[in-house]
């Protein structure tokens, strides 16, 4: 890292004095000249009296918090940059800290002092990060109202920070997207980005794949991998779908947020990471803590920094411009000349729930410039459960069962229950947003069950789009030796 100009002055508020005396006695050796206080009242006249090079402030004190010493700084017009530090974060005093200027939020644990010298040496060596309000290419995160406004600011300010990140929202709603933003802004934008679906792997490999393994480890390793973590070092590790990951792992990736360090299956000794772990989810994470599913301490170590994004149907001011986003980029993809949507379409779209949100929304996009001769695009290129819900009308399977007639000359039943099987299994698939172990949750299945008929049915593209009717099976002839009989 870039060498740091010594004796920079750190004013320290703890009200803890053996921590207090800890940071003191930590800071000394890096370049930095501390200064100690106890009470939010002494930072005051300190920082009033004197100018400092950063502030590092516990959260929870006895005659106050941080939140109230970035308060006052900010109406004093004080802008030494701050530093948070809190054994226990919430949501909310997290953005209201970032809000107010903090420029990092550490949770306390033992590698309290690594960490603090590497933001505090950070923050003193980086001169070319851009801030959030300079942030303009948002790639896919488009939006115009104040919801989206604000999402995006507090993307910018993430990226400035180092530490652990949460994004939550429903399928479809961009989390990748806000995870590669903050990745691209950061300091860490030179180093990788590697995304993990957690969900998509079985909890039999899950462990393997994020933390590599040793030569003869298990049946089959006949070579040392690296994990996950280790390919991350130095950038960002984003574990989409962390719900999803069992509770024994859930104990290895808190030791690994809490000593940055990480142990290969069949190793003796731990190695040192050097990664910012984004994780991604569409459920209530502090729920399933409560009920028991989820770990409650990894919870408070992902919810350091919290980015929650807001369904479409939410949000629907920012419809035009992410229809005029996508069509202009279907448009330059497939070599067409510019497209938009005639008012009644749009008019449609803005009634429509879009329970896939963007990606629904992107998809549907594509499909109608794929379709169209050119000229405004009409309701006549949306697929019919659009228009049928947007009327009332239902297109339900249940409709079609309650519906069901043979056909007069009979049909094959053996080729129509597996195309609904086929079928079923594809609505499964994209409800889930293609995580099979959702899927097969949702169909009563086992993974290895489900995993099976996909093969058998030649595989997730081959899966039956549309829901099937008798009369596309005609009946096939009996065979000899089944006779009339």
């Amino acid at each position: 890292m870039t060498s740091l100009p010594a004796n920079r002055s750190i004013l320290i508020l703890e009200d803890e004095p053996s921590f207090r005396e800890v940071l003191e006695l930590g800071l000394s050796p890096h370049g930095f000249n501390p200064e100690t206080v106890g009470t939010l009242e002494g930072a005051k006249l300190r920082l009033k009296a004197t100018a400092f090079d950063a502030v590092v402030s516990d959260l929870r004190l006895k005659d106050g918090s941080g939140i109230d010493l970035l308060t006052w700084m900010k109406e004093q017009g004080i802008e030494t940059p701050v530093v948070i530090m809190t054994a226990f974060a919430t949501t909310e005093t997290t953005v209201q800290a970032l809000n107010l200027g903090a420029v990092d939020f550490l949770t306390k644990a033992k590698n309290d002092i690594q960490e603090l010298t590497k933001v505090l040496q950070g923050l003193f060596v980086k001169q070319a990060l851009p801030m959030f309000s300079e942030i303009t290419d948002l790639g896919d995160l488009v939006g115009v109202g104040d919801t989206m406004r604000k999402v995006q600011a507090l993307v910018g300010k993430v990226a400035l920070a180092d530490s652990t990140v949460l994004i939550t929202g429903e399928s479809g709603t961009g989390k990748e997207i806000v995870a590669r933003l903050v990745h691209r802004y950061s300091e860490r934008a030179k180093g990788p980005f590697v995304p993990v679906n957690v969900g998509a792997l079985p909890e039999s490999l899950l462990e393997s794949e994020l933390f590599g393994y040793e030569k003869g480890a298990f049946t089959g390793a006949n070579t040392t991998k690296r994990g996950l973590f280790e390919e991350a070092q130095g950038g960002i590790i984003f574990l989409d779908e962390i719900g999803e990951m069992p509770l024994p792992l859930q104990v290895k990736l808190l030791r690994v947020l809490q000593e940055r360090r990480i142990r290969r299956l069949g190793a003796n000794e731990e190695r040192p990471v050097d990664v910012r772990v984004i994780g991604a989810t569409n459920q209530n994470l502090r729920e399933r803590a409560e009920r028991n599913q989820f770990r409650q301490d990894l919870y408070y170590r992902l919810n350091i920094l919290h980015i929650e994004l807001p369904p479409l149907r939410e949000r629907v001011e920012d419809l035009p411009v992410l229809v005029e986003h996508f069509l202009g980029r279907f448009c330059r993809k497939l070599n067409k000349v510019p497209m938009s949507l005639e008012s009644e379409a749009m008019a449609v779209l803005r009634k429509y729930r879009f329970r896939g949100n963007v990606r629904e929304l992107e998809n549907l996009m594509e499909r109608c410039v794929a379709l169209s001769a050119g000229g405004p695009i009409g309701v006549e290129l949306f697929p019919d459960n659009i228009l049928a819900e947007v009327e009332g009308r239902s297109t339900s399977s249940r409709e079609h069962a309650s519906a069901f007639e043979f056909p007069a000359e009979g049909f094959d039943v053996e080729a129509y229950l597996n195309t609904l099987k086929s079928h079923l299994m594809r609505r499964a698939l994209e409800r889930c947003d293609g995580n099979r172990t959702k899927a097969a949750r949702l169909l009563g299945m086992s993974f290895r069950a489900y995993r099976y008929w996909i093969q058998e049915l030649g595989g997730a593209e081959a899966l039956a789009p549309a829901f099937p009717h008798p009369e596309d099976f005609p009946p096939k002839a009996p065979t000899e030796a089944e006779g009339d009989g």
